[in-house]
């Protein structure tokens, strides 16, 4: 240890005394190793992060899939796997099931709520919040206790309990004040008063890895928060995820066994005599699969876990290339040291012990490069969440796996860059270094420095084309027909439910909000929807077309959008025969709807739609539809996707609970959003109490929804930039040093009548030599990581033409540039000043 902390000491001094050559190295670590610290820190806080709860690993989740919303069947049994159940399965679960220690239900999805105060004054608005229903047992099973009073307990979950609520701990500072007295005031949620009866902690958000809600509610209060029908009693209302705690000693593999026995003896005791043959088949497929609970529902982590390892991989590769780097810094350093380390063995020194000193030098500049790295990667990061989840809890600050894996990187670099030069500068002889000046121009033009840069312009190839096929498969994405005209339309999202209106009353108010939109000067149309295009939201509804007869098996699931008079206007969809649905599709009036075109043709073929008649099986009435209407197809969901089959009904037509979801479109002239006041005033006038929950744009909205996409475009090009910018420094570096070595010689050329350009393209084509050797080994390897990444894409092929010349090019001139400096250096040498240099 002694001789340890000397090999610190002296290894501090030399970079002391080196500063140049200290400073550019750090560099070069801190982008290597702050990159990769970066994205694995990223990496640590959506994937491999568990739950902030008592026991994380003994949690089981019923379904993975961060998918949220409602689903309603005309039959009882559901064949194939169960990803969302109703009140009674999980009842039946409860009650049966013998793997876990207790099971617990929550809300697939928050609901919105209108927020007063007891003590508000008369006419004072509302405040707009979340709430997310939960079984009473919900925290107890998680394991977590209030900050402040209590937590929801079985018995607040009944309809004869006083309404409890427990408020996160944003909500409290927030809006609340950080009222120390706040457990035990009643609040007003929905017209319903609530007693708060607990604060939780700033770092529960729940099994939701996102923001929490401002409220946690019992399920029994569903009917009061969702304002409408309760769905205790519904065996054909599918709302609840499932999440329990594992019995010590058993395995999730026995667990899922027993759950899948449960489900079908579940799905007997519900047919009950009539039993069939069909039945009996669908209960025997059904299963749930469950999952480790460990680490929550994260829709971060379903939609960037797969891009994140590929960033993984690509900062993988610049670190190689920052080590390449600084191990040809080492190198040249190497070379001048060949007189130290011959002295050192020719007092004694051992080949052993001089690299053992010299890999501890590399070791301090790797251990400093990792320390500036995390310093790097903490605002990086920092960067990156306010992109992608501001308002997710993701913990970011740099814990022991973070800390890990950085000084195992750190280490790793060290040794990786430092090994060569150290067996380098030791492999010499006293007499050699004394030769040294002698044959300082003879010596190989392609050594081991040379071979670090043509790996490292073939990395940063790979790197190049990667970049230049997301940018290209983003543009293709951005530049997608998506089947409406995006420009100039607002969206204004309200909720009418919380406004207190009954679904009978709908077509009227949504009428005269209608007109008062209409009537707007800069407003060229408008029209209403159950929601909008790349919204993230979706109804799907089974139909049944009159005289088409499905094949077994195939899926009558189609789109279910619900829209008001001039959709396709305002939209920019082309009307293609028919008529568009209009104020005259009332309550009152035949039941109609319109089709989009891949109805048509998956239903109709080459056959006219128009007076053909549907049904949707979630219909209770089982009215048949007139379609009176076919527009073109456009994409709801994703750009990547085509077409969904969908049928638009008239949302005046419609009185039930469908109809409150919605958004107001509007096509403007001009800037969208510059009229959102208008629009707001002219939806108070008619009622001040119906709240716009969001003004958007159709633009803004399909951009966001090209968020994942664009993000990773930016990030493998900066970090393919990233790459070349140290290859060429790289390649800079060896060129460089070749000149200087080559001083003399190069005196000796000029002296003998050798002009400038024969300098330059002497020292010139020895780099292109290297970057040739570089895009040779590069090519095929790209090739092979375009094709691994060819899921990702959209409207490419891997192997795009475009995207690798403009790789080969772009590095070529940059490497051309960084071989030229050194070149014209070397032209510029003073041939009586080079016959003289040592």
């Amino acid at each position: 240890m002694d001789s340890f902390f000397k090999d610190i000491r002296y290894s501090w001094r030399g970079l002391i005394k080196r500063p140049a050559f200290a400073l550019v190295a750090l560099v070069i670590l801190a982008l290597g190793i702050g990159a990769n610290t970066a994205i694995f820190t990223l990496i640590n806080a959506v994937v491999l992060k568990p739950l902030p709860v008592k026991k994380p690993e003994e949690l089981v989740l019923f379904n993975d899939s961060p998918g949220e919303g409602t689903r309603t069947s005309d039959g009882d049994l559901q064949a194939g796997r169960w990803d969302i159940f109703s009140y009674a399965t999980y009842r039946y679960f409860r009650e049966h099931d013998r793997s876990f220690q207790e099971l617990s239900a929550f809300r697939s999805g928050e609901s919105r709520v209108s927020v007063r105060r007891t003590d508000a004054q008369s006419g004072e608005p509302a405040e707009r919040a979340s709430g997310h229903l939960v079984s009473g047992n919900y925290f107890a099973v998680l394991g977590v206790n209030a900050l402040q009073g209590r937590v929801l307990t079985n018995e607040d979950d009944s309809t004869a309990a006083h309404p409890a609520v427990v408020i996160s701990n944003a909500y409290w500072k927030q809006h609340l004040n950080s009222d120390v007295h706040a457990v035990g005031k009643e609040i007003l949620l929905n017209n319903t008063a609530f007693t708060i009866v607990g604060i939780m902690p700033p770092e529960f958000f729940g099994v939701r890895v996102r923001r929490p809600p401002d409220f946690w509610l019992p399920l029994a209060f569903q009917p009061q928060i969702e304002l409408r029908d309760s769905y205790l009693n519904e065996k054909n209302v599918y709302w609840l995820n499932l999440i329990g705690r594992l019995k010590p000693g058993i395995q999730i593999g026995q667990a899922q066994a027993g759950v899948n026995l449960e489900l079908q003896q579940f799905l007997t005791e519900q047919a009950g005599s009539q039993l069939s043959d069909e039945s009996r088949l669908a209960i025997q497929t059904s299963y749930v699969s469950l999952a480790a609970g460990s680490r929550g529902l994260s829709g971060l982590r379903f939609f960037y876990s797969q891009a994140l390892r590929m960033l993984m991989v690509i900062v993988a590769l610049v670190l190689l290339i920052a080590c390449a780097n600084v191990g040809n810094l080492l190198l040249s350093r190497a070379a001048t040291r060949q007189a130290e380390m011959s002295l050192r063995q020719a007092l004694g020194a051992s080949r052993a012990r001089l690299m053992r000193q010299l890999l501890t030098e590399s070791l301090l500049l790797a251990v400093i490069g990792g320390v500036a790295g995390i310093l790097l990667a903490q605002w990086g990061v920092s960067l990156l969440v306010a992109r992608v989840a501001a308002s997710s809890p993701l913990d970011v600050k740099p814990d022991l796996s973070v800390l890990l894996f950085t000084a195992g990187i750190s280490v790793m670099s060290g040794v990786l860059f430092g090994i060569a030069p150290a067996i380098r500068a030791t492999r010499t002889d006293l007499t050699s270094a004394l030769k040294e000046k002698a044959t300082r121009g003879r010596r190989g033009r392609f050594n081991l420095g040379s071979v670090l840069v043509v790996a490292q312009v073939a990395v940063s190839l790979i790197l190049l084309v990667g970049a230049g096929l997301f940018a290209r498969s983003l543009i293709n994405l951005q530049q997608e027909n998506l089947g409406f005209n995006r420009d100039n339309v607002l969206l204004a999202s309200v909720d009418a439910r919380i406004a207190g209106y009954k679904p009978t009353e709908l077509s009227a108010v949504y009428r005269h909000v209608y007109d008062r939109l209409s009537a707007l000067p800069n407003v060229h149309s408008a029209t209403i929807a159950s929601y909008s295009p790349m919204a993230g939201t979706k109804t799907s509804s089974t139909v049944t077309v009159r005289g088409y007869t499905p094949n077994k098996g195939e899926n009558t699931n189609v789109s279910d959008v619900l829209i008001g008079p001039n959709f396709s206007e305002t939209l920019g969809v082309q009307l293609l025969m028919g008529r568009e649905l209009g104020l005259q599709d009332t309550p009152a009036s035949a039941k109609v709807a319109v089709v989009n075109q891949a109805f048509a043709q998956a239903f109709f073929h080459d056959q006219n739609p128009v007076g053909r008649r549907l049904t949707f099986e979630e219909d209770s009435d089982k009215d048949d539809f007139e379609i009176v209407g076919v527009i073109g197809d456009s994409k709801y969901d994703s750009a990547k996707e085509k077409a969904d089959k969908s049928v638009f009904r008239p949302i005046l037509q419609v009185q039930d609970q469908l109809a409150f979801a919605n958004v107001f479109e509007l096509r403007t002239v001009g800037d969208p959003l510059s009229v959102s006041a208008e629009v707001r005033a002219a939806i108070a006038q008619v009622d001040d109490k119906l709240p716009i929950l969001n003004f958007t744009s159709l633009r803004i909205q399909t951009d966001e929804a090209l968020k994942q996409e664009r993000l990773i475009a930016q990030l493998v090009s900066f970090f393919g930039l990233l790459g070349l910018l140290l290859s060429c420094i790289g390649l800079y570096g060896i060129m460089a040093h070749a000149v200087v070595r080559r001083t003399n010689e190069i005196g000796i050329r000029m002296a003998l009548g050798a002009e400038r350009r024969n300098i330059i393209w002497m020292v010139l084509k020895e780099s292109l030599l290297l970057v040739a050797s570089g895009l040779a080994v590069g090519l095929p390897a790209a090739w092979g990581a375009a094709h691994l990444i060819s899921s990702q894409l959209f409207g490419l092929n891997p192997s795009d033409p475009v995207a690798l010349l403009t790789a080969v090019i772009v590095l070529t001139i940059v490497a051309a540039l960084a071989g030229y400096l050194p070149a014209r250096k070397a032209s510029l040498v003073d041939p009586l000043t080079a016959l003289r240099y040592e």
